[in-house]
Formats: C-alpha cells, sequence, structure tokens
C-alpha cells in the first residue's frame, strides 16, 4: 500500500478514499472515457447478504458536504447551482445536498476528460431528471448524445404501478469531436417478409439480420447464482460495460471509474485491452477486484493509492 502520488495514476490504479481528492489530482484533458455507476439517491442503505459490501445512500448538507463545495458551485456555477436550489424546492432538502455532493465531482471529471472524450453515466429513476439537468448545464445540452435505456427482467411487481425495470445511462460528449464505434445488434426479421439484398443467418426460429444498435438495451441483471456475481449489491453485468467501452473508446484508452464499487468497469476495461483508473471509497473494493480478475482469468493485479 503507497501514499498518494502525482497523477497521472498509472495504468490498473484503485483509488482508495474519498474520490474527490483523487479526482482533484488528476491533470486536465487526461481521460478518454468514464463509465461509472454512481449512487442513485435512493434514501437507504445496500448490503450484500453476507453485509460485508455495501454503501450509504442518503444524503444530508450537514454530514455528506464541504462548506466550500456549495460555495465554490454557488459562486462559480450558477446554472449548476440553479439545478440544485429547484431540486431542494421541488423535491427535497436531501435530493439538493445529493445534487450538490454530485455536482463538485461531475466539476472535476468534465476537466479531466479529454476534447475528444465521452461520459456514461448510470442512473436511475430516482434522480435521473435532475441529474440529467447537471449534465446539460456543464456539458451544455448540445452534448447530450443518448439517454440509453437499460431494460432488465427481474423478480418484483407492483399492483399500484408499471413494473420498474429499466435504469438510464446519460451519455455525453465534451466536444462534436468524439470518439464512437456503431455498433450492431441481431434483429428478428420472419423469411415470409421476403427482406431482399439484406445480409442474413438462419437460426432454428426464423432469420436475422445486423442493425445499427439502438438506445433500448436489452441486457439481463445480475442474479446472485451467476458465475460473474461478485456479492456487491448493486454490481452490474460486463456485458452492459463492454458494450461502453467498445463504442466509446480505443485499445489503450485510459478510461476512469470513480464509483467502481466491485470493479465492473475495470475488469470490462482489462479485457478489452484499455488502461483504466478506478476510486472506491469501500474498503473491501481492492480485495474484490482481484477476485474477479482471477475469475476472468486475467493476469491483472490493481495499484492501490491511498489518501495521504
Amino acid at each position: 500500500m503507497t501514499a498518494l502520488r502525482p497523477a497521472p495514476y498509472p495504468n490498473r490504479t484503485l483509488c482508495q478514499g474519498d474520490n474527490l481528492i483523487f479526482l482533484r489530482a488528476l491533470p486536465d484533458a487526461c481521460v478518454h472515457l468514464i463509465a461509472t455507476d454512481p449512487p442513485f439517491n435512493k434514501n437507504r442503505d445496500f448490503y450484500a447478504r453476507d453485509r460485508d459490501a455495501g454503501f450509504r445512500d442518503k444524503w444530508s448538507w450537514e454530514t455528506d458536504l464541504l462548506p466550500e463545495s456549495s460555495a465554490r458551485l454557488r459562486r462559480q456555477q450558477p446554472a449548476i447551482w440553479a439545478v440544485i436550489e429547484a431540486a431542494r424546492l421541488s423535491h427535497s432538502d436531501s435530493m439538493g445536498a445529493y445534487l450538490c455532493w454530485l455536482g463538485i465531482r461531475l466539476l472535476e471529471l468534465h476537466r479531466a476528460l479529454r476534447a475528444d472524450g465521452s461520459l456514461y453515466l448510470h442512473i436511475d429513476g430516482a434522480a435521473q431528471a435532475y441529474v440529467k439537468l447537471l449534465l446539460d448545464a456543464l456539458f451544455g445540452a448540445e452534448n447530450c448524445r443518448n439517454q440509453i435505456v437499460w431494460h432488465y427482467k427481474t423478480g418484483g411487481v407492483s399492483k399500484r404501478w408499471f413494473s420498474r425495470k429499466h435504469d438510464i445511462i446519460l451519455f455525453y460528449s465534451k466536444s462534436d469531436r468524439y470518439t464512437f464505434h456503431p455498433q450492431q445488434e441481431k434483429s428478428y426479421l420472419k423469411h415470409k417478409y421476403g427482406f431482399a439484398n439484406v445480409e442474413i443467418e438462419q437460426d432454428a426460429r426464423g432469420y436475422f439480420r445486423c442493425v445499427a444498435m439502438r438506445d433500448v438495451w436489452d441486457i439481463p441483471a445480475l442474479r446472485g447464482n451467476q458465475p460473474e456475481a461478485a456479492g456487491y449489491p448493486t454490481q452490474k453485468p460486463l456485458a452492459l460495460y463492454e458494450r461502453i467501452i467498445r463504442a466509446s473508446s480505443n485499445p489503450g484508452d485510459i478510461v476512469l471509474d470513480p464509483f467502481c464499487g466491485s470493479g465492473t468497469t475495470a475488469v470490462a476495461a482489462e479485457r478489452l485491452g484499455r488502461r483504466w483508473i478506478a476510486m472506491e471509497r469501500w474498503g473491501g473494493a481492492c480485495a474484490m477486484l482481484g477476485r474477479r480478475m482471477s475469475a476472468e482469468g486475467l493476469d491483472a493485479e490493481a495499484r492501490l493509492q491511498t489518501e495521504a
């Protein structure tokens, strides 16, 4: 375990502690892609079944914010501060505190992102509308490329509303010259429609063709009995973050996840030949990431950085 060194951090670095400290140490325009899954402001605590892994997702002005954070946003970022104030009035003080906590970190992420870089921020309906306004204020609404819907089928239904079975991934670029590799998916086509001049492949059910990927992604959520499941309460599937990394980076690029949790972004980046930097407050993240790399057959060991 080593003390914090001047950035840029070397490849395969896991920064353990408050990510704001490490983000401020990053140089300007050094990261190609940010792919992250921050807390959602669910107003509850998350734990694994064995209660060894988890985090608190509750926010208040008194316990979660440095006084200088709100002062800086109020003074230097009036558009962001207006979103925070609107959230306090229309939703709650807790939502305002959460947005202030997240907003001060988004400022550092925007600064560290290259001009040809992109941000993918994973969020659900609890705060998605407010977070999008934060990103519009910071990146410019014209640089919102997609609101990707990750649709999944899990248990749990309600008799009082439609079942809530999707998250949103907000995709922003820093400029109009961002890296993007169009992805393809297979679309089901019955033979009876007789599509001509289309490259097709047949399976037992009919015909398929490759089409440009849409902004609704059907990727199964992880279940606890799957080999990939590491026991972290909000772990996302590798397939989801591999799709993001393939689309918006090149081999050798630097991928940053400032809320790495179980390490899905880092594992996906390693599998795809990207360099990566991960940040996480939870003390067990490095050990979990090591186990996941080993399970994937990857010869990659995280360099642990801690707060000075």
